[in-house]
């Protein structure tokens, strides 16, 4: 078969595949692929059919954002919204609700059967078994998907072949999240030294490489609602070794300061923001699609001309209550994440550098959707550097080392900031120490020379943290106070970087769940609540209400 067939019958056998999952464990279709006669075994099958799975993967966008963020704390909707999404952020979601379908997720699992039961794995080429990465690819979006179905609905049904016919659909195993974890850690571990693949075109502003979802990533996060985190820890680091990845200063926002004095927000280092653009380094894995052909951007109306969700008062109170420090003794009230940054205010519209018509209003507007579409491609950022240093975090803190996880707040993981034991000390960062010398942990070594470019996340919006003595972990009576004191300060730097980007809800369920306390998740997203939030408070104290029906 010639590659122009291949490609024909690619995206022929996805195109039919794909159309029979619209009900997919539900179904009322006996329309079916011919997987015997369509194995993959060239790269040309498997690019193409990847470019299946990342069309169905577009359909989860939308709601990836409005389900992780208008049920937390930092998202809410305007008097513009409308019926549905009031819906989700009053926790009673109606079935008929569009953000409401199992199905797609399903058939996003369907499509990664597929691949990974008809690839050809075996096939090398130039010493080297070239459809390992596709394969292992597939099984890490399988994955992430299966994890979105679980801490949305409270289970999954797991299966593992591609539903062909109707009459494939069956009986399957039902998972709740904690049973689910174990399964999907299983399947992931052995494959998460493999490569994810090589980069083609898909348009003028995306490549094929960013709709990938890196393995360790993927386990990592499965480490770490598993409570497994030295684990986590591990392969969080050994994906920031492999890539290099950093948070440094070229993506934070500054003041100008002059004798002490904070005279505007310095116009030449303004960019945090920038780092929002679809072709960025930051971004590790997108979920993209086109804008071309009809095809709105959704979030973007949303956000920027409908004014249906926007930032909530909470969040805004989270961002205004930061220091920015120029340095020990001159500082100022305010995050600049915040206003001109992830949203902006009706009366600083003006001063937002930006292309697109603004529709005027009187609410703030969100910024980080319209930054991430362009006149070709939409997309939202599910992965990125600054949420796997802060994840990384998380986990080691947790794995007993708080002042290593508060370094990367403060002072950014570097060679300089791991060589002062008053930052973190021996015992944190050496598996085996004397006074003189020490052996790191294999997730603790920051010493190469890439990594001396790393500020603390906090500093991107706060200035010269590092210099302030009131950002700091104080004296406690205990390591697990000092854990949970940095576990709140992670989470607070969560909100302060990562706002209305999905993933809000679920961290703040991981949290409860760690905790065993369900009034942590219930007392921060009453916050945002005024004429109801006792009622909300009282019904996000019952874990049950948590998901979706």
């Amino acid at each position: 078969m010639n590659t122009s067939s291949k490609i024909f019958a690619g995206l022929l056998i996805f195109a039919v595949l794909t159309s029979g999952c619209e009900t997919l464990l539900d179904t009322d279709s006996d329309r079916l692929a011919f997987p015997d006669e369509h194995q993959l075994d060239s790269p040309e099958d498997t690019i193409y059919s990847m470019v299946g799975i990342f069309s169905r993967l577009e359909k989860l966008s939308d709601r990836t954002i409005l389900l992780g963020e208008l049920r937390g704390d930092l998202m809410t909707v305007s008097e513009n919204a409308g019926l549905y999404l009031h819906e989700i952020n009053n926790f009673d979601i109606s079935p008929d609700n569009p953000y409401n379908r199992v199905s797609d997720y399903y058939s996003v699992i369907n499509n990664c059967n597929y691949v990974i039961r008809n690839i050809d794995t075996a096939l090398v080429s130039k010493a080297e078994k070239v459809m390992y990465k596709q394969f292992a690819a597939a099984k890490a979006i399988r994955a992430w998907t299966y994890m979105q179905i679980a801490l949305n609905y409270g289970t999954a049904k797991y299966y593992e072949d591609p539903i062909l016919a109707i009459g494939d659909a069956g009986n399957y195993t039902e998972y709740s999240v904690h049973e689910l974890l174990p399964v999907l850690i299983g399947d992931l571990e052995p494959w998460k030294d493999v490569e994810m693949p090589g980069s083609i075109s898909l348009g003028v502003d995306l490549t094929s490489d960013q709709p990938y979802f890196p393995i360790r990533f993927v386990l990592g996060d499965l480490y770490l609602w598993n409570g497994e985190y030295e684990k986590a820890a591990r392969v969080y680091y050994d994906l920031i070794e492999d890539k290099r990845y950093v948070v440094d200063d070229r993506y934070s926002s500054t003041w100008t300061v002059d004798n002490g004095v904070f005279v505007s927000r310095d116009p030449e280092n303004q960019n945090w923001i920038d780092m929002f653009s679809i072709a960025n380094r930051e971004q590790i894995t997108l979920i993209a699609g086109s804008t071309e052909y009809g095809q709105g951007a959704n979030l973007d109306s949303l956000s920027w001309f409908h004014q249906e969700i926007i930032p909530s008062e909470a969040a805004i109170n989270i961002w205004n209550r930061q220091v920015y420090y120029h340095n020990a003794a001159v500082f100022t009230e305010g995050d600049l994440r915040g206003n001109l940054s992830s949203y902006i205010s009706p009366e600083d519209i003006g001063d937002f550098d930006t292309d697109k018509e603004i529709v005027p209003g009187s609410d703030n507007l969100i910024t980080k959707f319209t930054l991430m579409t362009t006149t070709t491609s939409k997309a939202i950022a599910v992965y990125r550097s600054r949420l796997l240093y802060l994840r990384y975090a998380e986990a080691v803190n947790r794995a007993g080392k708080p002042n290593l996880a508060f370094a990367v707040l403060k002072n950014g993981l570097s060679s300089a900031t791991m060589d002062v034991d008053t930052i973190v000390p021996r015992a944190e960062k050496f598996i085996q120490y004397t006074d003189t010398s020490g052996v790191f942990y294999d997730y603790t070594n920051f010493e190469d020379i890439a990594f001396n470019q790393n500020i603390g996340v906090h500093a991107c919006g706060c200035g010269n943290v590092e210099y302030s003595t009131a950002y700091a972990i104080p004296s406690l009576a205990s390591l697990q106070d000092s854990v949970l004191f940095v576990e709140n300060k992670i989470i607070e730097e969560l909100a302060l970087e990562t706002a209305f980007e999905g993933n809000r809800f679920h961290d703040l369920m991981r949290v409860s769940m760690r905790r065993g306390d369900p009034s942590y998740l219930a007392d921060l997203v009453a916050e945002k609540y005024t004429h109801n939030k006792e009622a909300i408070r009282s019904l996000l104290l019952d874990e049950t209400n948590w998901y979706l029906e």
